[in-house]
């Protein structure tokens, strides 16, 4: 199993600044590509809808998206622990928010929201994350019955990328054998995912090589390791023989007797 965190291989040539909320949040809050930026017509006026297409003479006028609209479920995602609204970002891919929110947060129940930022983030249902009964209830303490990994309150549980759907080829994972490139399905009976160690892999450039080159991968501790996962190989090496000098044992002394 492949218990690791995405990189965005592309975002790596020019990093956005890590923000206050750790490491896992560069990671995953990093995955949103940048849009293009529309081109701005050079004739502004009449001026002309980019919706509709249609000219108008007035200064156009913004209308704010209703409540539905924002629930709605596009934009950038948060994944919020229900017990204490504990929440980290979501990446977008061919796995819905709801399947990748649980697959990270398995021991708690969770609920998706949408939105640029937390603050004013809502649920599909149009519940907004402000108004949710623990919003932010884990700035003030963390529940020990309150976890997504069932073990902790920090940590999320480990998700076997080889099964995610999601990857892209080029998406740099970090394993416990190091970090490798997402190349696709393997062409075979078994289709599974094939993975190339960055060293190799074609699709990065020197200075992306450089950069992963100095990231560290922490270790996997025992208790993150499921109890059906395959033993870990035991190598043993033979001891070089060893010589023990024989003794002679010392025969006891006789005692004089009296004739």
């Amino acid at each position: 199993m492949l218990a690791a965190a995405i990189l965005a291989a592309p975002l790596l040539a020019a990093p956005a600044p890590v923000s206050a909320e750790g490491l896992f949040d560069f990671l995953f809050g990093g995955m949103q590509q940048q849009r293009p930026q529309r081109e701005v017509p050079q004739q502004a006026s009449p001026y002309v809808d980019p919706f509709t297409g249609q000219q108008s003479g007035g200064t156009p006028q913004y209308v704010p998206p209703t409540r539905a609209a924002a629930a709605g479920g596009s934009g950038p995602a948060f994944c919020v622990r229900s017990c204490d609204g504990k929440y980290f970002p979501l990446m977008r891919g061919l796995v819905s928010p709801a399947q990748m929110c649980q697959a990270f947060c398995p021991a708690s129940a969770t609920k998706v929201y949408f939105g640029s930022s937390i603050d004013g983030a809502h649920s599909q249902a149009g519940e907004r994350y402000a108004d949710s009964e623990n919003a932010f209830a884990y700035r003030k303490a963390l529940r020990a019955d309150c976890t997504c990994n069932g073990r902790e309150p920090v940590g999320l549980a480990p998700v076997d990328l080889a099964l995610d759907s999601s990857l892209k080829a080029g998406d740099v994972i970090a394993t416990t054998d190091g970090l490798v490139a997402y190349t696709g399905i393997r062409v075979g009976n078994d289709q599974a995912a094939d993975f190339t160690p960055v060293a190799s892999y074609p699709g990065l450039t020197a200075q992306v090589r450089a950069r992963l080159g100095e990231m560290k991968v922490a270790p996997v501790r025992a208790e993150t390791v499921s109890a059906d996962a395959p033993a870990a190989e035991i190598v043993r090496e033979p001891l070089p023989d060893v010589t023990v000098p024989k003794t002679t044992a010392q025969k006891p002394a006789k005692r004089a007797g009296l004739d």
